[in-house]
């Protein structure tokens, strides 16, 4: 089977049970296959033990220790090697003091016997005197206790009756002795955790109530202690209050949360820990949630450990295993703690000791994961365990005695796993011991699962998943050598799986079986009681009674069948069933006998045959069929029951079958009309059903889009009518049409849906973006009005009820309702960041600004403040139209072609006025349009208004046009004047007021050119539809009439070019009008007088035959006729010399041609009128007066109004967008400085970096007065590690100052740019960077050139600033791809450079001298000048807004903060004067918040200053690697955000700490170092930690020496040997040191082994070296040479270690005798005699290395001479203060070491003299290199040398002055 089959749950409400056969044989089949596998177990361990080794636990002897006094001992401690201390206490009757050895003994452990020591391991000074002390200050001293923790042993006395009065002597274990420490370590001696996982505590969440409540722990189990008892319930049941496990309880009426109840879940065990309500004892209880058994557990009361493997928990009397197992030890031991647990190499075994601290007495549970078991515990008063797993302990004498017996034990627990030499090649010596032994524990478990006698649930899904997990952990168990295991454990594996499908069937069976018996046993006494309570009167009483029983007898003989069914219980009921049956039948026959018995059926039928013919649906006919075979089962019935009733008179039975019969017969003839009726309806009522339910869906769709309003409801609406469409489908599945038209509708209908979701999320989003859009707009006004307070409480009076600040809260609510809270979110951040910038502006202003709001102070300079936003804007610039960014010297030519087309409107200024037109003109012209297009009054109405009325009506009009720019009082009084006028003028002109050319044109294409029937047809029509008018009153003009005249003028003028086309809608107009009336054509006063003066004119003249001959021949070409009329009557009218009479020109040439002229039709009004009292100004207003030409008003508002006005609108639009381009390509919004939120303008910046930011920018911008320098330079070079706000506080101050804030990023630049040329740029990123440079350079003005992150640029870069920073104030830019020189002098513009000067990337800084020689320099990091209070309080002031309880102080003044800090410092509140209110409360949190900030302070600053320190350092001369943690604002922040004040100090550090291992991450390789270098600074260092950090600085140290030497190197090679043998000699200099200091040790003793190592290898590499070298290089004499010499060497090098070996026996003998003779054993003599014979050897071989030939062979012989003297000089450096040491107290020992010392002095001196006195031993090669660089150092180098041989000698010489060094 499957696992996920094997992991099926087993239910709990019927207990599984398999069939005995099957049980049987699957327990039979597990119990063989357990013993396969515990055989192949067996031998896997015994395999294991021949491979790996194995030491049992077991009692090897009994042994006594015997002590000076008789004592009473106490304990025992393993110190050092096998060594161990005894512990004791001795009662003194009449002594007053306590000695050492009344206390401790010493004794060695050998040979399985104790042999006594002295107690000079003990002996220290300190250590006796604190040891005197506390027994004469302590009257009551006993000692308890040994207890090692970590590398200190402690030595625990108790000085009190409690047990926890204890005072300690700490001692530290280092190199195999004892040191001691001090007597304050109380605090270092603590017991581990007593429990190894945390008591929850359950609260009011967990209950569960009812009738029986209880607490539920995990779901799990369930406790209660109310109605008398505690109840431990396995079922989430409140209607019961019974369990598994019930106790009595003391107080009987306790509520459920009166007791106290813990518990821990550990894996599938649950502890509990209950105390009902006023007992004084906890109740203890283990739950074991596969067994789902419960027992009281009271051995958890003082301590509890976890077992490996998860096999269950350990106490110390006892233990439980998951296997259910619970074994307590029967003894008295009470108050256990647990004090450690030893665990074997191989991980078989551990061992838990448990200590009694009053008694002293320990437990020991040793404890084995393969068998599960604790053998052998042992209890004990004391005990020692040595490295190779001996276990002695003794127990506690009730009497003093002198003799004390201990047991000595064999263990598994040795220091060192136990290794087979022999058997290395086994394939389970690769596995590992501890993988072996993990893996046969695991096995056991399957063995214990196996062969459990009781079951429970899971028993074998537990079987099968330890099976599965042992095969698939160990790979290597299916290998050959181990037997086949996993063969046997995959069949344990096989049976437990079929086990679990046997118990999942049996459990399946019966569930059901017992599910249907009741439901039969329900159903039959339903039917039995509806017997009972039946009359009987009808047959259909009986037949259907019958029918009942009949068919509920057949399901309870059908039970039978059912597997694991309670068949007596089945048989019970079918014979009850029966019984009842045949009761019943007699009494049906009795009935049937009558005659009228059959009647019901007779007539029901007859009834449902007179209903076939009122059938009109299928559904009614369905209905019939169904009554009719309902009727017929009947009667098959009550024929079954007649047979099979026994009726003796067979006459009888037959009449009543015959009966039935004939009623039969009229049923099935029903039954086939029916059907037949049924097939005819159903054709035609399908499809009308269909059509129904299809309408139904489709308005189902209409009104489900309706109710769609989120696009949720789209998807559950749409997914409810697919449902609907899925049951029509079935509905109508035999309908073939029907199922195509179904799939049309689904698609549809999805398609419909889709696309109003998609619109609804459409929607959404749009809301969202114009409710984000709207608040932006709200925020801006509000963040205008917060700058205007002159209060803080202004500003939090003004957010908190304002009208438009609630608006942008409702935004942020709607936006949350829509589901966007990332906006909302923004949106609050946004309100609340104006809130803080208008509070720190506040303060701003009035502690900075001075002489109004434009004049700031830094220090002593006072600065103009630019008050201008940077915006972009449109001027002309140079007679082009530029973008210029206001405040700036910036300008740039527009290229967009499209804008250069409105040039036309570049001067006009608004939209309704220019240098022709008057706004008030417009505006009139407007009004008259609307009141002649029929607006909501007409002209004629307009006229009959009053003054004031007509005055509103302009007003109303004028009202929404405010981007007119209309003002009222003016622009509306003046329109009112001429819209009076043309409003008389237009009444009184009728027709008239047309234009003279427009009427011209009418008239001349309407009586010459229009034809004939044409104009019939239009006569006809505009005729009729002023009929049509005079009848029905309602529009004056037919627009569609007019469309169709205009296309005929249009055309008219196309073709004859007599007339501008641009009049053809005018002309249209009119001619409608004047067909339409019919009268006569309509002449202007003006027309009249001139073509009368004409007439005149001619007839004065005696012209008029003329006048008559030139058009005379024209007759039929009107056209020309025309033209020759018009050059007369132009001719007439400019002779007059009356301009305003030319633009009636046309009129009159209409009138000579056409000849018109009626006196009647002409307009007597004029034409043109002069107001008065005009208020505006503009050219065409005169003194006030303004001149009216009603037809020169026209056409020039109509000029205007169709080309002006759009083309400026246009000019707008493109205006508009140009400068948006612009914004988004000049990304004008960065250069916007911006002060952060969480900037804090701290003492440190007020009083230090303000002022001298502020000298600084006196010189670049010059200071505002009369002091203001004229020659501006210099330049502010800003230097700290990250982190200082260098960028934030300069940004700060162009925010002040108004300045624009160009920050360039010198990580983009990088190294690459040294050009200030955009295209030179290799990257996008510092392509745009450099072009930002550029931008600034050509403003020119108001801003801040501020480059960021230096130490990323390259210098070549930085140099292009030079110029820019002296008094020249130029630089060279590239701008539009043009070369430029920038003359900044005069101009206010300020250069910033940041940057950290310690590190990028490992290199260092640089920065040309030229530019730097230039610049202020100030570190932001590090203290200033005297300043350093202020740059300490800058940490925590700039952490403020980051802790949430100093949070409120950001908001007020600088001079509270300072208190609490001084508060937080010195602890004191006598001087503290607060200018804000605060209550007590809120004092004493933020002065606990305060001091714990400054705990953390202190540390930053430490490491700030380290980090410094380091970083400024050159890598030469390192000591240790570099420090690169750093203490920044940036982490004070960090650790603020975390402080609270329920901290103690020791959480603080721990803070600190876990910070700082976090930030040592980011270091990676350096990582280790660094967190060790921190600790090491705060003290925190443990022994580990501290020897690890000295070979952390020892190996950069040897690294920093080698540098980078190639290995290739042969020179190289000899240097790393160097350093080699010197640190071999380093430790005889320290063990000289060490030994013959007479503070630390008496004994003398040098380790010569370092040295004995390194003689040994340089000879054999001098040897082999020398061999190797010869071949092939060599003459031959000079082989044979070196051959003897080397060998020679060897031998002397053999000898002389040997000697040296001697030496070192001699010493430690005589040190050894000496210790008991106390006197010299070993004479000066003896030691003179070994050093002399040591110093001939050595000098013997000297003398053999000097024959060596002067070739590559020497560099060997080199090579020792330089490690000889080299490396032994620092001993020699030495001997003088070894000397001097202690003589006095020490003259015996002297004069022995003096001799030794002296011999060692002379020995090297001798060495180093011969390398001086004979430089021919210097090898030719080196003396050649160093006779050259001598020369080179007199100034004569070798000449004609190649690059290589250069590069070669330059590494040579450095590796020869390292040697000179």
């Amino acid at each position: 089977m499957s696992e996920e089959d094997a992991e099926q749950t087993v239910s709990t409400e019927v207990k599984p049970a398999l069939e005995g056969g099957t049980y049987e044989i699957i327990k039979q089949r597990l119990l063989k296959q357990a013993g396969e596998l515990k055989n192949k177990v067996q031998q896997l361990d015994e395999l294991r033990k021949s491979v790996f080794g194995s030491v049992p636990m077991a009692l090897k002897k009994a042994e006594r220790i015997t002590t000076e006094h008789n004592c009473i001992p106490r304990d025992m401690i393993r110190a050092v090697g096998d060594t161990f201390i005894f512990g004791y206490n001795v009662q003194f009757g009449l002594k007053t003091s306590v000695q050492i050895s009344d206390v401790f003994a010493i004794f060695d452990y050998k040979d399985e016997a104790f042999h006594p020591l002295s107690l000079e391991a003990l002996k220290s000074g300190q250590f006796e005197q604190d040891f005197a002390n506390l027994y004469k200050y302590y009257k009551e001293t006993k000692f308890v206790k040994f207890s090692q923790i970590g590398p200190f042993l402690f030595m625990v006395f108790r000085v009190g009756k409690n047990v926890t009065d204890i005072k300690t002597f700490k001692w530290a274990i280092q190199n195999g002795e004892l040191h001691y420490v001090d007597n304050r370590s109380d605090h270092e001696f603590v017991f581990p955790d007593q429990y190894q996982f945390e008591w929850v505590r359950t609260h009011r969440d967990l209950h569960r109530f009812g009738e029986h409540p209880h607490v539920s722990i995990e779901d799990t189990v369930f406790v209660e202690c109310i109605g008398g008892d505690l109840t431990i319930k396995i079922e989430d049941n409140t209607d019961s209050g019974s369990g598994i496990l019930s106790e009595e309880v003391d107080f009987k009426d306790q509520t459920l949360d009166d007791a106290e109840i813990f518990f821990a879940k550990i894996g599938q065990i649950i502890l509990l820990k209950i105390r009902p309500f006023q007992e004084k004892e906890f109740r203890y209880f283990v739950y074991n949630n596969k067994l789902r058994e419960v027992h009281r557990f009271d051995a958890l009361k003082d301590a509890c450990c976890i077992l490996p493997e998860g096999h269950g928990v350990i106490v110390p009397n006892g233990y439980y295993l998951i296997n259910g197992q619970i074994k307590i030890y029967e003894n008295d031991l009470t108050e256990m703690m647990f004090e450690r647990m030893v665990s074997s190499p191989n991980g078989e075994d551990y061992m838990y000791v448990f200590y009694n601290r009053l008694q002293g007495n320990y437990t020991i549970l040793p404890y084995n994961i393969i068998s599960q078991n604790v053998d052998n515990p042992i209890y004990c008063n004391g005990f020692s365990l040595f490295k190779n797993g001996e276990l002695t302990y003794f127990r506690m004498d009730d009497e003093p005695q002198k003799h004390h017996v201990a047991q000595i034990w064999q263990t598994p627990f040795t220091l060192e796993e136990l290794n087979s030499e022999t058997n290395k090649d086994h394939f389970l010596y690769q596995i590992g011991n501890r993988d072996v032994v993990r893996c046969m524990a695991e096995c056991s478990e399957i063995l214990n699962l196996a062969t459990r006698d009781s079951t429970y649930d899971e028993l074998y899904i537990d079987l099968v998943k330890r099976s599965q997990d042992v095969v698939e952990s160990y790979f290597w168990i299916d290998n050959d050598g181990l037997n086949g295991i996993v063969d046997c454990i995959n069949q344990i594996k096989e049976t437990s799986g079929q086990a679990i499908d046997e118990f999942n069937k049996v459990n399946r069976l019966k569930k059901e079986a017992i599910e249907r018996l009741k439901a039969v046993e329900t159903k039959t006494k339903e039917i039995f009681n509806e017997i009972s309570r039946s009359e009987f009167a009808l047959i259909d009483d009986f037949v259907s009674r019958l029918a009942e029983l009949r068919k509920i007898r057949g399901e309870i003989i059908s039970l039978r069948d059912v597997p694991y069914v309670d068949l007596e219980r089945v048989n019970t009921f079918e014979e009850t069933v029966s019984s009842k049956t045949l009761q019943l039948s007699e009494s049906c026959v009795d009935f049937l006998l009558k005659e009228e018995s059959l009647n019901p059926y007779r007539d029901h039928v007859a009834q449902l045959k007179g209903s076939l013919g009122n059938i009109t649906k299928v559904t009614e006919g369905n209905e019939l069929v169904e009554n009719v075979s309902e009727a017929g089962n009947e009667l098959e019935m009550l024929i079954d029951i007649v047979n099979n009733l026994k009726i003796e008179d067979s006459t009888q039975a037959t009449r009543i079958i015959d009966q039935i019969t004939e009623i039969f017969t009229s049923i099935n003839q029903l039954k086939v009309a029916a059907n037949k009726k049924i097939k005819e309806l159903h054709g035609v009522e399908g499809k009308a059903q269909f059509a129904a339910q299809i309408r139904l869906i489709s308005q189902s769709v209409v009104s489900f889009l309706d109710l769609c309003d989120s696009p949720e409801k789209c998807d559950e609406y749409l997914n409810k009518l697919m449902v609907q469409l899925e049951e029509l489908e079935g509905s109508f599945a035999d309908f073939d049409e029907f199922i195509i038209e179904i799939a049309d509708k689904r698609t549809e209908a999805y398609e419909a849906f889709e696309a109003r979701k998609l619109n609804l999320i459409e929607s959404r989003n749009k809301k969202a973006v114009s409710l984000v859009s709207s608040a932006e707009r709200i925020l801006k006004v509000i963040s205008n009005r917060v700058e205007g307070f002159d209060s803080i409480n202004d500003i939090n009076g003004y957010l908190a009820a304002d009208l438009m600040v609630e608006k942008i809260r409702g935004i942020i609510d709607n936006l949350n309702s829509l589901g966007d809270s990332v906006k909302a979110d923004d949106i609050q951040g946004r309100l609340k960041t104006i809130q803080q910038d208008g509070i720190r502006q506040l303060k701003d202003k009035k502690e900075l600004f001075q002489d109004g709001e434009n004049i700031i102070r830094f220090g002593k300079h006072k600065f103009s403040v630019n008050t201008q936003d940077l915006d972009l804007t449109i001027l002309s610039h140079d007679g082009d139209m530029c973008l210029h960014l206001t405040g700036t010297k910036f300008f740039s030519s527009i290229k967009n072609p499209k804008f250069l087309e409105t040039k036309d409107a570049w001067a006009q200024d608004i939209i309704s006025e220019n240098r022709d037109v008057y706004r008030s003109e417009y505006l009139g012209y407007q009004v008259l349009l609307w009141l002649e297009q029929s607006g909501s009054i007409s002209i004629e109405e307009f006229l009959k208004l009053n003054d004031a009325e007509r005055l509103k009506t302009v007003q109303d009009f004028m009202a929404p046009l405010y981007a007119e720019s209309y003002t009222k009082g003016i622009h509306d009084q003046d329109s009112l004047k001429i819209l009076e006028a043309l409003t008389t003028i237009y009444k009184a002109q009728k027709l008239a007021r047309y234009s003279p050319t427009a009427r011209a044109c009418a008239l001349v294409y309407w009586n010459l050119f229009c034809p004939a029937e044409l104009k019939s047809l239009w006569q006809a029509k505009l005729e009729a539809f002023q009929e049509k008018n005079t009848l029905f009153p309602g529009l004056q003009l037919n627009t569609l009439y007019v469309d169709e005249i205009e296309k005929l003028i249009s055309d008219f003028t196309v073709e004859e070019r007599i007339f501008d086309q641009s009049l053809t809608r005018e002309s249209a107009e009119y001619l409608f009008h004047e067909v339409a009336n019919g009268k006569g054509q309509v002449i202007s006063k003006e027309g009249a007088e001139l073509i009368n003066g004409f007439n005149a004119h001619l007839k004065k003249t005696n012209k008029e035959l003329n006048y008559e001959k030139s058009i005379k021949p024209l007759e039929n070409y009107p056209r020309n006729k025309y033209l020759v009329i018009r050059d007369w009557a132009s001719g007439f009218v400019r002779s007059t010399g009356n301009e305003e009479l030319i633009q009636y020109e046309e009129e009159l040439t209409s009138l000579l041609l056409l000849n018109h002229y009626d006196t009647r039709f002409i307009v007597n009004e004029s034409n043109s009128k002069e107001i008065k009292n005009m208020a505006g100004s503009h050219p065409v207003i005169v003194d006030d007066c303004y001149h009216l030409d009603f037809h020169k008003f026209q056409n020039k508002l109509k000029f205007f109004a169709d080309q002006s006005v759009p083309k400026y609108a246009k000019y707008l639009e493109l205006k508009s967008k140009v400068i948006e381009d612009g914004r988004k390509d000049l990304r004008l919004t960065e250069f916007q400085p911006k002060v952060l939120t969480s900037f804090v303008r701290n003492k440190l910046i007020n009083e230090v970096f303000l002022p001298v930011i502020g000298d600084n920018l006196a010189k670049q911008l010059g200071a505002a007065g009369d002091s203001k320098r004229t020659d501006l330079m210099g330049l502010l070079l800003l230097i700290s590690p990250p982190g200082y706000g260098k960028t934030t506080l300069m940004e700060y101050i162009a925010n002040r100052m108004g300045l624009i804030f160009m920050k360039i990023n010198g990580p983009t630049v990088g190294h690459e740019v040294t050009s200030l040329d955009p295209s030179e740029a290799g990257n996008a990123g510092a392509r745009e960077e450099v072009q930002k440079l550029n931008l600034a350079l050509e403003m020119g003005d108001n801003v801040m050139i501020y480059l960021d992150d230096i130490q990323h640029c390259n210098p070549e870069f930085l140099q292009k600033f030079i110029s820019l920073c002296d008094a020249q104030r130029k630089i060279e830019g590239v701008w539009e791809g043009r070369p430029r020189t920038y003359d900044l002098k005069g101009r206010k513009v300020a250069v910033v450079m940041a940057g950290n000067p310690y590190t990028e990337s490992g290199e260092k800084f640089k920065i040309p001298d030229m530019l730097s020689n230039r610049a202020d320099t100030y570190n932001l990091g590090d203290v200033v000048g005297g300043n350093a209070n202020a740059f300490k309080a800058s940490y925590i002031e700039n952490a403020v807004t980051s802790n949430p309880v100093l949070q409120q102080l950001s908001n007020k003044s600088q001079k509270d903060i300072q208190t609490f800090i001084e508060i937080g410092e010195t602890g004191s509140r006598e001087a503290a004067n607060f200018e804000s209110n605060y209550s007590v409360a809120e004092i004493n949190e933020i002065v606990s918040v305060m001091q714990k900030m400054v705990i953390v302070r202190n540390f930053l600053l430490d490491v700030n200053l380290e980090y410094i320190r380091s970083a400024a350092m050159a890598d030469e001369f390192r000591t240790e690697p570099r420090f690169q943690l750093q203490g920044s604002y940036r982490n004070m922040n960090r650790l603020a955000e975390k402080i609270l004040p329920i901290l103690n100090d020791q959480e603080v550090d721990e803070l600190v700490i876990d910070h700082y291992k976090s930030e040592s991450q980011t270091l990676t390789t350096g990582a280790e170092a660094n967190l060790l270098k921190f600790k090491e600074m705060f003290s925190l260092l443990s022994q580990e930690e501290e020897v690890r950090w000295n070979e952390i600085k020892k190996t950069f140290k040897r690294n920093q020496l080698l540098g980078s030497t190639d290995q290739s190197d042969p020179v190289g090679r000899v240097v790393a040997q160097l350093t080699s043998f010197q640190e071999g000699l380093g430790s005889i200099q320290t063990t000289l040191e060490q030994k013959l200091n007479p503070e630390k040790t008496k004994d003398l003793s040098i380790d010569l082994n370092p040295l004995v190592e390194q003689l040994g290898c340089i000879g054999e590499k001098l040897a082999s070296s020398m061999a190797n070298s010869v071949e092939g290089n060599l003459k031959k004499n000079e082989q044979q040479v070196s051959l003897e010499l080397t060998s020679e060497i060897n031998n002397k090098f053999e000898l002389i270690k040997k000697e040296i070996l001697n030496l070192k026996n001699d010493i430690r003998d005589a040190n050894q005798e000496q210790k008991n003779t106390d006197q010299p054993i070993l004479k000066s003599s003896e030691v003179e005699e070994k050093f002399k014979k040591l110093n001939d050897g050595l000098t013997n071989i000297k003398a053999k290395i000097e024959k060596f030939p002067n070739d590559e062979l020497g560099k060997f012989k080199d090579e020792f001479e330089k490690q000889l003297n080299t490396k032994l000089e620092p001993i020699t450096k030495n001997i003088d203060e070894i000397k001097n040491l202690h003589q006095e107290e020490w003259p015996k020992e002297l004069e022995l070491k003096g001799k030794q010392v002296e011999k060692i002095e002379q020995l090297v001196m001798e060495i180093s003299s011969l390398v001086s006195q004979k430089p021919s031993s210097v090898p030719a090669i080196l003396r050649a290199l160093i006779n050259k660089y001598d020369l080179d150092s007199k100034g004569n180098p070798e000449k004609n040398k190649s690059s290589d041989q250069v590069k070669n000698d330059s590494k040579l010489k450095e590796v020869l002055e390292r040697f000179k060094k």
